[in-house]
């Protein structure tokens, strides 16, 4: 029996970061794949944009305590290559009190719009930049993510099909102070895998900095929503359309200066991914297809990865003094918790870096599922985010 459980609990973590991926290569076939890899390995296919039956696009910023950020954003909205006569910018001030409303201010007299209300969290920003909101699509951005110049062109162009509801921009993301990423392998697994699953219209959820979606698909988000871009994703589904990926239409955005700003924005994040996940579960039912499938391996299991580790720790543990096979298993998972903890700890040598990062990285980000899956068992997360410290670029 301690054999079985070991075995399912290995199968949950392989199943979510190997075999997925490889049933989706292999049933797009290979050489699909190579093209889909450009776009994930960084380099560019640039496909002109459509000049002509633009819809008219309202751009929509919620914006807490941005002053440091907000005036180079508006700046990089303005600059779009979009008609301006079909672009509006609204930014939705959740109480802010450091000066981010006076620069929003500064642009009133180039069409920019300012929303302030009491401090009530994204989700209730959102509806009320809905509610003033004149664009047929919603192009949803962070006050910290930056567009190249072609972006929101791009991001509208599947949506001229009738049956794609929400398109998912490509986020690539950068160290304002020149550090390593060290997410960038993970970051390339999330992009594989929207490639693939925006080929049968689905994509399990999109990325928060740059995506759009058609007005009448985005109905005030539920009161406690952390995470609009996975909600919309869902309910975009739930309603019968496709939810695409459009990888050249590119944002640019900063990671977390720290490991413990990173940590607390997965912890929020995780939490509010399984509060999503309870609204719409209708959506794991076999009727969906693949939509189903895509759902419960993309984010089911993965969000279940946390206790899977635990349970392959504890009877691979109690299964070693039976067997040399084990044994050596054992030794490996070992070997891989002391490589996190000498990443965590900064103290892992220079030529082992390349090992103890990546196995960091995927510790921490398991700890934080973990730690948000009891947040919200235990209904701690609230609809009030923190603000994440902006490194201040040279």
């Amino acid at each position: 029996m301690l054999a079985i459980v070991f075995c399912v609990a290995v199968l949950v973590v392989l199943h979510t970061y190997v075999l997925y991926p490889l049933l989706l290569i292999v049933a797009d076939g290979f050489e699909q794949a190579r093209s889909a890899w450009r776009y994930i390995g960084g380099s560019e296919r640039r496909r002109a944009p459509a000049q002509l039956g633009l819809p008219h696009v309202s751009v929509l910023i919620s914006a807490y305590n941005e002053a440091s950020c907000i005036g180079r954003r508006i700046e990089n909205l303005l600059e779009q290559d979009y008609p301006a006569d079909r672009l509006e910018i609204l930014v939705g001030s959740d109480a802010s009190t450091d000066g981010t409303d006076a620069i929003v201010q500064h642009y009133a007299a180039r069409g920019v719009k300012l929303s302030r209300g009491d401090r009530i969290g994204k989700a209730g920003v959102l509806a009320r930049l809905i509610g003033i909101a004149r664009g047929d699509v919603l192009v949803l951005t962070d006050a910290n993510t930056e567009f190249e110049k072609d972006a929101v062109r791009q991001l509208v162009q599947p949506l001229r099909e009738p049956a794609v509801g929400l398109v998912c921009g490509r986020l690539r993301l950068h160290s304002p102070l020149g550090a390593p990423i060290v997410e960038s392998a993970y970051w390339k697994l999330e992009s594989l895998l929207k490639m693939y699953e925006s080929r049968r219209g689905c994509v399990m959820g999109a990325n928060g900095g740059i995506y759009a979606v058609r007005k009448n698909l985005f109905p005030p988000l539920p009161v406690g929503t952390v995470v609009d871009d996975f909600v919309a994703a869902l309910r975009v589904l739930q309603s019968g359309h496709e939810v695409r990926y459009e990888p050249e239409a590119v944002g640019h955005e900063q990671t977390a200066p720290g490991h413990a700003d990173e940590y607390r924005r997965r912890v929020r994040i995780a939490a509010g991914g399984f509060r999503a996940l309870s609204q719409f579960r209708d959506l794991l039912a076999p009727r969906y297809g693949f939509t189903a499938f895509a759902l419960w391996s993309h984010k089911v299991l993965r969000w279940v990865v946390p206790q899977a580790l635990l349970v392959s720790l504890v009877t691979n543990a109690l299964l070693a003094p039976r067997s040399g096979f084990y044994a050596l298993l054992l030794l490996a998972q070992l070997a891989l918790y002391t490589l996190a903890a000498l990443g965590l700890l900064g103290t892992s040598p220079r030529h082992l870096r390349k090992l103890t990062d990546p196995a960091a990285h995927f510790v921490e980000m398991n700890a934080a599922l973990l730690v948000g899956f009891l947040r919200f068992s235990r209904g701690r997360q609230g609809q009030i985010w923190a603000r994440t410290e902006r490194a201040r670029a040279a």
